[in-house]
Order: structure tokens, then sequence, then C-alpha cells
């Protein structure tokens, strides 16, 4: 289900020269294992056929998972002796886009526009802590109730590196733009949805017609649209889960600067492999963002555009 981006644009620049715990060594953590072994292996089958590494977010029009900005390069000589190095550049970025998809990250905070990704940030205060824990749990919450709805709203990287904000479509949302397709598609076009453009003549009419019914209305909608929206909803209530985890740890051995790392370590990438689950589960989002190491052959969700 495509989803419409309202954008506010944020005057910081995504920060990613920054290495904080969770990104020093894929060894530490076995949900970071998951994902850096299989990019591992795709690079391996690569070889020197790989281009640039990179995703685009294209018009105006985006899914939650379209609003990735990876960068890197992969054809130069040096490649090999460069290739450790850059899939862990590679799936730090990965990480913090996951992370700005939903509340959870420790050093993430998607309510402001501005130091969105705050590195600095004291995390060696208690009420800090686990305040950012239970506001989590608040948001997350909301987001459930959104996503019901109409849509909750996310942040993504645009091709600038800046932080911007998108909309999901809720499962009302998906209901509503299915009538409103059928709508579009029974009238030939005499009614269309907000920002569509109405068919100039008979051929393009019955053009639409059927683009409406059959593909926008029942297969994007129905087929695609509620069900995806249903997993925002499921995904909303693990975060809530992992988020209320967290409070314990943070309690305790987040008193210590160690327990903040491993803590932060821990649950952060707990919900990037959640969001990488929900990805790749049948009418996840994989397709349309996870795309984000475009080699020649591709793995799913890591998977090249032909």
């Amino acid at each position: 289900m495509l989803e419409t981006s309202r954008v506010g644009m944020s005057n910081k620049q995504g920060d990613f020269s920054i290495l904080v715990g969770a990104y020093d060594s894929v060894e530490t953590s076995p949900f970071e294992k998951v994902i850096y072994d299989e990019l591992k292996k795709q690079e391996l089958r690569a070889g020197f056929s790989c281009d640039t590494v990179t995703t685009r977010i294209k018009g105006g029009i985006l899914s939650q998972l379209e609003r990735n900005t990876f960068e890197g390069r992969a054809g130069h000589p040096d490649f090999k002796e460069n290739t450790s190095s850059a899939l862990k550049e590679q799936f730090k970025k990965y990480k913090e886009d996951q992370l700005l998809s939903n509340p959870g990250g420790d050093y993430f905070n998607l309510d402001k526009d501005v130091d969105v990704m705050d590195y600095n940030s004291d995390q060696s205060k208690f009420l800090v802590r686990v305040g950012k824990d239970f506001k989590d749990v608040g948001e997350n919450f909301i987001n459930i109730i959104k996503d019901i709805g109409h849509g909750a709203s996310f942040k993504y990287i645009d091709e600038e590196g800046r932080i911007q904000n998108g909309k999901k479509v809720g499962v009302v949302g998906a209901v509503v733009d299915f009538f409103k397709d059928i709508a579009s598609g029974i009238t030939l076009g005499k009614y269309t949805p907000k920002g569509e453009n109405t068919p100039g003549n008979a051929l393009e009419a019955t053009k639409h017609f059927f683009k409406k019914i059959f593909v926008d209305a029942i297969f994007k909608d129905m087929v695609v649209g509620i069900p995806r929206s249903a997993i925002h909803v499921g995904e909303n209530a693990i975060f809530i889960c992992i988020n209320l985890a967290e409070i314990v740890p943070d309690a305790t051995i987040g008193n210590f600067k160690k327990g903040q790392v491993i803590t932060t370590e821990i649950f952060d990438d707990a919900q990037v492999f959640v969001d990488f689950i929900t990805d790749v589960i049948p009418m996840g989002e994989a397709g349309s963002r996870t795309r984000a190491f475009t080699f020649k052959k591709g793995i799913l969700p890591l998977q090249s555009e032909e």
C-alpha cells in the first residue's frame, strides 16, 4: 500500500559519522548478526559486478519503507579490502533508518523537528532513561490507535540526508481509499481522489476503470493495504512490550555506563530485528523499501533493483 508523505523538513542533516556502542561490532548482537550475515553473503556473491549501493525515494509518494538514503561505493579497485567497513556502514545506516520509523530508539526523539538523532543526549540520569521508556510506550500506543484509523506518522531520510516526515495508511484509511478508488473507476474518472488526474478521452477512461477497480481498489487497498496496516498495528504492540521490558535494565544496570551501552544495544537491535521481520513477512514492506543495498542479484529483503 502506497503511503503519502507531507514533509516537514528538518534543518539538521542526518549525521551518520558517529558510532555508538550498538554499531561498534556486529559480533556483539545476535540481531545485528542476522542482517549483517545476509549482507556479507550477498557481497561475496556480487563480487566486482556491484554498482553503487543506493536507494531512492521518488516523487511525493512512498511507502513506510521507501525512505532510505543509503549511499556507498562498491565498484572501485580495492573493493574487497573495504568490504567489511562498507557493510558495517551500510548496516549502521539501515539501523538508523529503522529506528526513525517507530518510537523506541534511545537516542532518537521522533517528536522533535531538530536533533532527532541526538547521540550526545545524557543517559546517565535515572529519570531520563526510564522516562524515555515510558514515553516510547505511550507513543507506540498512540500509533496503534492511529494505524487502526487513518495512519501514524513516521520519519525518514531523504536523498540529501535530511530527516523528513511521512504518513502511513491505517486500516480505516485503506478502507476509505478502497471506496474512493471504486467510485473513481465506476464513474470512469468523473470523480478522482485528490491529486489524481482526470482521464482525457474514452481510451484513458477505459484504462482508468480497470486500473482503479482491479489494481488500486482490489489489490492495493484490499489485498495489500489492509493487511499491511494490520501489520503496523501488531508491530506497534510488540514495540510496547520491548519498551516496557527495557524499563528494568534501565532502572538497574543502566546506572552504570557499561550497562547503558549494553541496554541500548540490545533493545535498539531488538526493535530493528522486529522491524526487519515484519518487513519480510507476506504483505510486509520489504519489496518497497529495504532494497537498500542494490546489487546485481539481491536477497529478500535487501533485494536489488533490476
